[in-house]
C-alpha cells in the first residue's frame, strides 16, 4: 500500500485578480496566496508520508518576474526531497511560457517529464510506471493522449496529462482528447491537468481533475485543493479530496422577497457572512453579493448604489474584521410597483422612465457614450479594462450588466423622488 498526491495548476505567483484594488485588503496576503497554498500541498505530502507527488501541468503563471519564484519553488522541492518524496510534472501551457526556466537546474528530487515524444518512468520498488508528456509550446491543439503507450503489465499505471478532454466551459481547448482515448490505454489513473474546477470524470478508470490548489478570481469559488490516492495492490482504494487554499471566494445570492425594513435587510446580510465563514472553515473569505428577490426597498438600495455597497462593506468589517472582503454588491432585486401604471400617465416621470427603458444595450447606439468611455480610459490603469475585470468592454455581458445597473440606478432614483410630476 502507497500514497501519493495528485495536483495541477499552482500557478505560482499569480496575482489574485479583483481584491487589490479594494483598498483596505491586505495586498501582501493577497500576493502570497498560490505560496502559501503550495506549501499547504507540501506540509500535506509530508505528514501523509506519500511515495510521489504528481504536478499535471501549469506550476508556473507565464514567466517569472524575478528569479525568487524559482528559489521559492526549490525551497519547497528541498523539504520533500529530505523525506525522500519524488515529484513528477509535466508541463502546461502557462509553464510553457515560462522562459527563465531553463535559468535554474531542476530540482534534484524532480522530473519534468519529455515535451518531445511521451516519456515513462518506472519506480520499480512500488510496481508504479508513470506516462506523461509536457507541452512544447503554449498553444497545443492535438491530441497528445493519442500518443500515450499501452500499459505495462501487473504493475500500476499512471498516465500524466495537461488537457482540456472534450472541453469544459471557461477553459481553452489545449491538447484535447475523449475520455475513450484515455481509457483505450488500460492505465489503473489518469491524472489530469487544466480544469480549475475539481471533478472526477470516471472511476473506472480514475480519470482525475484535481483543480487549481488557490482560488484567484470570482470565477474560481469554492473549496481549492488536490486529491490523496490510495494503492493497495495495484488498486485505487480511496480517492480524498483535501483542500489547501488559504483565502476562498464565494457569490453568495441572498433572497430579499417581501423584506421591507432596511436593517433587516443588513441583518440578514449579517447572517449570511456568519455562515459563509463557517462553511469556509474560517478562512478569509473574497465574497460577491447577490441580492435577488421582489422588494419595496429595491428603488432605495437601486437609487444610491454606492451608498448601500459602503454599507454592506462596512458591515462586513464590523462581523468578520479583515477575515473578509467584498468583492461586489450585485442589485438583482425588483421593485413592488406598478411600472405599467407609471409609463402608462402622459407626465413627466413616465416619459423619462420610457426613455430609460428603451435605451439600447449595444454602446454603438448610445449617443455620447464613446467619448465617455475614451475619457475614462484615460483615468484608469489598462488592466482595469482586462479580461475577468467588471469593466471588460470586450465582453458583450458586460455591456449588458452595465446598461442594466445603470438603468436601474435611474429608475430607482425617479421612482424615489418625491413631489409632483410637471406634464
Amino acid at each position: 500500500m502507497f500514497k501519493f498526491i495528485h495536483a495541477a495548476d499552482i500557478h505560482l505567483d499569480s496575482p489574485l485578480r479583483g481584491l487589490s484594488r479594494y483598498e483596505s485588503a491586505p495586498v501582501d496576503a493577497i500576493r502570497d496566496a498560490c505560496r502559501r497554498a503550495f506549501q499547504n500541498l507540501v506540509d500535506l505530502a509530508i505528514e501523509e508520508k506519500v511515495a510521489f507527488v504528481l504536478l499535471a501541468g501549469d506550476l508556473y503563471d507565464g514567466d517569472w518576474k524575478d528569479y525568487s519564484t524559482g528559489i521559492f519553488l526549490s525551497r519547497q522541492m528541498g523539504r520533500l526531497n529530505r523525506h525522500n518524496i519524488k515529484v513528477f510534472c509535466v508541463a502546461g501551457n502557462h509553464d510553457a511560457a515560462n522562459r527563465m526556466t531553463k535559468a535554474l537546474d531542476t530540482p534534484s528530487n524532480m522530473k519534468i517529464l519529455s515535451a518531445g515524444k511521451v516519456e515513462t518512468v518506472k519506480l520499480e520498488e512500488l510496481s508504479v510506471a508513470i506516462h506523461g508528456r509536457s507541452f512544447k509550446t503554449r498553444h497545443v491543439d492535438e491530441n497528445l493522449a493519442a500518443g500515450f503507450c499501452s500499459a505495462q503489465k501487473d504493475i500500476f499505471n499512471i498516465g500524466l496529462l495537461h488537457t482540456s478532454l472534450d472541453g469544459r466551459e471557461g477553459h481553452a481547448n489545449y491538447a484535447p482528447c475523449s475520455l475513450d482515448d484515455l481509457v483505450s490505454k488500460g492505465y489503473q489513473y489518469w491524472a489530469l491537468g487544466h480544469i480549475h474546477k475539481q471533478e472526477i470524470v470516471a472511476k473506472d478508470p480514475f480519470v482525475v481533475f484535481p483543480g487549481c490548489i488557490q482560488g484567484r478570481h470570482i470565477k474560481e469559488t469554492g473549496p481549492k485543493g488536490c486529491v490523496l490516492v490510495t494503492v493497495e495492490n495495484k488498486t485505487v482504494k480511496d480517492i480524498e479530496k483535501i483542500s489547501l487554499d488559504v483565502l476562498r471566494w464565494t457569490q453568495t445570492q441572498i433572497d430579499l422577497t417581501d423584506i421591507g425594513d432596511r436593517r433587516e435587510i443588513l441583518e440578514i446580510i449579517r447572517q449570511t457572512i456568519e455562515q459563509e465563514q463557517i462553511s469556509a472553515d474560517n478562512r478569509p473569505l473574497a465574497m460577491r453579493l447577490k441580492l435577488i428577490g421582489a422588494t419595496k426597498l429595491s428603488d432605495q438600495l437601486a437609487a444610491f448604489p454606492e451608498n448601500f455597497e459602503q454599507q454592506i462593506k462596512a458591515l462586513g468589517a464590523e462581523t468578520a474584521g479583515d477575515q473578509l472582503w467584498i468583492e461586489r454588491v450585485e442589485n438583482n432585486t425588483q421593485g413592488k410597483y406598478d411600472l405599467d401604471t407609471t409609463l402608462a400617465d402622459g407626465n413627466t416621470r413616465g416619459k423619462l422612465l420610457k426613455s430609460i427603458i428603451s435605451t439600447p444595450d449595444n454602446l454603438d447606439h448610445i449617443a455620447g457614450i464613446a467619448d465617455k468611455i475614451a475619457e475614462l480610459r484615460q483615468k484608469l490603469p489598462p488592466q482595469a479594462f482586462g479580461p475577468n475585470s467588471i469593466l471588460d468592454l470586450n465582453h458583450e455581458q458586460t455591456i449588458k450588466r452595465i446598461t442594466k445597473e445603470a438603468k436601474k440606478m435611474l429608475i430607482g432614483r425617479l421612482l424615489s423622488t418625491r413631489g409632483n410630476d410637471e406634464n
